[in-house]
């Protein structure tokens, strides 16, 4: 369920442009906030936009860095650069128990937050609370000023009750965390609208690679299709650009794509329902063959044959499939113990066996129990580029590398057939920055 929005578009439009200044506003911006037959509102070319062509540049209302379950301390909670040493070498000496470094530990940028943080009192003060870190992006709603939080409330908030649970945790960690009503409904529908919107991904800094996760009103306005036309990445941990992947003629819709490129149409479907509550209809997800690369595609059950079977439709998570040869229909939940054993096959190989095993799996042993089109064979060979991409002490002969050539050459195939343009995974993958 989405939180109630109270805004006209044109009036999110004018937000919009104060958040972004003068500084970020380009005299001959190539965009425009619309009305959408998508999800209400999106983002549109005001006049034709060339592949590879910079579509617009977007800074964060609230960010900080990616974090999980467990506490990183390996990460300043500000600028989210890498930090040296233990929990208590890297934790704020003031007491407010974030992890920082020593830039950001003294800076003015930190002492409102870490007193605000110390008069909530952590209940334990000697060690680096993973739920007080997660809420550490939301915490700084507090700090926004009057125009910013109307467009924080302005946005998409998908509502959930993990997101309740979420904050309940952090709340828990603190003697004095204010409790009245409207902080707490402010809290929470900060969090529903930063898990609705937010970007995360990896931006290099002079220290090297860091994980960020950050709320940009703009970028997240651009809606989702499954072969967008534009593409993103991070500047910086407070920037994210968008690149024109193809040419987008004056008044269409910019999309992105909030899943993985390569996934099947039900594995695509699936992560959009469960994050963020819709299911996509795009011409991709309505055609079963997905533009002719068939990553859906499992062999046929049927005695003696030896087809293809691929999802009928593509408007439920749970379709019947039918074989290209036999005409067979079978349930979706037989396809799915099938789909889930060649998943569970192929991703126990790529966390135990080397590369050299991990190629000898894919070529001789994928091939009788997984089409080669499908999606999670094609993951293995991603993941097969990947390391042997990085520096390792693993040594190849040149079959190995025969090899990694062909599995790039197949996955860029696939991307041209479904009319990715140049996108990212290209770019990784033919220019070898992965």
């Amino acid at each position: 369920m989405s939180l109630p929005i109270k805004i006209s578009t044109s009036e999110l439009a004018a937000l919009i442009d104060e958040h972004l200044g003068v500084k970020n506003l380009d005299k001959n911006r190539s965009w425009k906030v619309l009305d959408s037959p998508i999800s209400g509102r999106g983002v549109f070319a005001s006049r034709d936009i060339a592949a590879g062509e910079i579509i617009l540049r977007d800074v964060a209302l609230l960010a900080g860095p990616k974090t999980n379950d467990t506490a990183n301390v390996n990460t300043c909670a500000l600028c989210c650069c890498h930090l040296e040493g233990n929990a208590l070498d890297v934790m704020c000496k003031n007491g407010c128990t974030l992890p920082l470094c020593r830039t950001c530990a003294s800076s003015n940028r930190h002492f409102d937050e870490c007193e605000l943080l110390k008069d909530w009192r952590p209940k334990d003060r000697n060690k680096i609370n993973s739920h007080i870190l997660r809420l550490i992006s939301i915490v700084r709603c507090v700090f926004l000023q009057d125009q910013q939080q109307k467009l924080l409330n302005a946005l998409q908030a998908n509502s959930d009750k993990y997101y309740m649970v979420e904050l309940q945790k952090a709340v828990a960690c603190f003697e004095n965390f204010p409790r009245h009503k409207e902080m707490l409904e402010y809290f929470y529908r900060t969090i529903c609208a930063f898990n609705t919107n937010a970007f995360e991904g990896n931006c290099q800094t002079a220290e090297g690679e860091i994980r960020v996760r950050g709320l940009f009103p703009l970028a997240g306005l651009v809606n989702h299709q499954c072969t967008p036309n534009a593409d993103h990445h991070f500047e910086d941990g407070q920037t994210i650009v968008l690149t024109a992947t193809r040419a987008i003629r004056q008044g269409e819709e910019i999309f992105t794509s909030y899943t993985k490129l390569l996934w099947s149409n039900v594995m695509r479907n699936t992560f959009l329902m469960v994050t963020k509550k819709f299911m996509c209809s795009c011409p991709r997800c309505l055609d079963p063959t997905e533009n002719g690369t068939y990553l859906s595609a499992l062999f046929c059950r049927a005695q003696g044959c030896k087809g293809i079977v691929i999802p009928v439709q593509t408007k439920t998570l749970q379709p019947d499939w039918r074989c290209t040869t036999c005409e067979s229909v079978f349930p979706h939940s037989k396809m799915a113990r099938y789909q889930d054993f060649a998943l569970n096959t192929i991703n126990n190989r790529i966390n135990k066996g080397s590369v050299a095993e991990m190629i000898t799996f894919i070529n001789d042993m994928c091939p009788r129990f997984c089409p080669s089109s499908n999606y999670v064979l094609v993951e293995a060979k991603l993941n097969v580029i990947w390391r042997m991409s990085r520096p390792t002490t693993e040594e190849f002969n040149e079959d190995h590398l025969k090899c990694k050539e062909r599995y790039k050459e197949e996955i860029v195939a696939l991307l041209e057939k479904l009319g990715a343009g140049d996108c990212t995974l290209k770019k990784l993958i033919t220019e070898e920055i992965l």
